[in-house]
């Protein structure tokens, strides 16, 4: 019988090692990427495979996989594949996402099964036996009403069995991992919106700055979206200088043509 627990607050008491806390940090400081919430797992307790999922609908989409090792084949999109197509609608995950759905953000529900506890014999040759792995060890948590995201891991026989302990640390930490996943996606929101502000001030000025080059375009549409020369740089990969260049021959042009030439009033006119 495959096993449950729901959590909202870390372990009493609980001891964080210092690459755990850094791989973590990791994670929430960026958009979400499953190959570091991967290896801030990796930092607890080894396992083969992460994926990330979301529910919509009452049907599971693969957001993202990550594997430990290296290898020619996407076994995470592999296996996915198959368990949509035949399979999703016999996983208890679908049961405790609906019942997670209603819950507050802060909670997170878990959920490890083995691959012998699970209720159809051709998912289990499918996916388990055919990728080799043992169990799988499942969060769940509603950032938002209703948006229910699962972050599943899986061991192959390679690592085993997960041991009494390696479950207790997981479940230890496991309300860390939804901070950090939710921090992820919440940045990855605002970088999406701020991308599509940045386009359609970009868009705005071919049409009524078509005197600008691209390069100079691409910068004061940024101006405009409130970056500072150094997050423009980072985000056009080039140097510091270069965007003051551009920025500096963009205003003349801007100027001349009796358009905002400054950053203030670009924001007024784009936004």
């Amino acid at each position: 019988m495959p096993s449950t627990w729901t959590l909202d607050t870390p372990a009493a008491g609980l001891a964080v090692p210092a690459p755990v806390v850094q791989g973590l940090l990791e994670v929430a400081s960026a958009p979400l990427s499953a190959a570091r919430l991967l290896q801030a797992v990796q930092a607890v307790v080894p396992v083969q495979y992460l994926s990330l999922v979301a529910f919509r609908r009452d049907t599971p989409e693969l957001v993202e996989g990550s594997s430990r090792d290296t290898q020619g084949r996407d076994v995470v999109a592999e296996c996915f594949a198959i368990y949509r197509r035949s399979y999703f609608r016999s996983d208890a995950v679908m049961r405790i996402a609906d019942q997670v759905a209603g819950r507050p953000a802060r909670e997170v529900a878990v959920l490890h099964c083995r691959a012998d506890e699970l209720p159809v014999a051709g998912w289990r040759d499918d996916i388990y036996v055919r990728e080799r792995l043992t169990e799988r060890f499942t969060l769940l948590h509603a950032p938002a009403p209703g948006a229910v995201q699962a972050i599943h891991l899986y061991r192959d026989d390679r690592q085993g069995l997960f041991r009494p302990d390696e479950i207790g640390q997981l479940l230890a930490l496991a309300p860390l991992l939804r901070q950090a996943h939710q921090a992820a996606l919440q940045l990855g929101a605002v970088v999406a919106d701020r991308q599509a502000q940045v386009a359609q001030a970009a868009q705005r000025l071919e049409r009524l700055a078509p005197a600008l080059s691209p390069r100079e375009r691409a910068v004061c549409a940024r101006i405009a979206c409130g970056l500072s020369a150094d997050g423009i740089a980072a985000d056009l990969d080039v140097a510091p200088s270069t965007v003051v260049t551009l920025r500096k021959r963009a205003y003349l042009k801007l100027a001349g043509a009796g358009l905002p030439a400054d950053r203030l009033r670009l924001a007024r006119w784009l936004g």
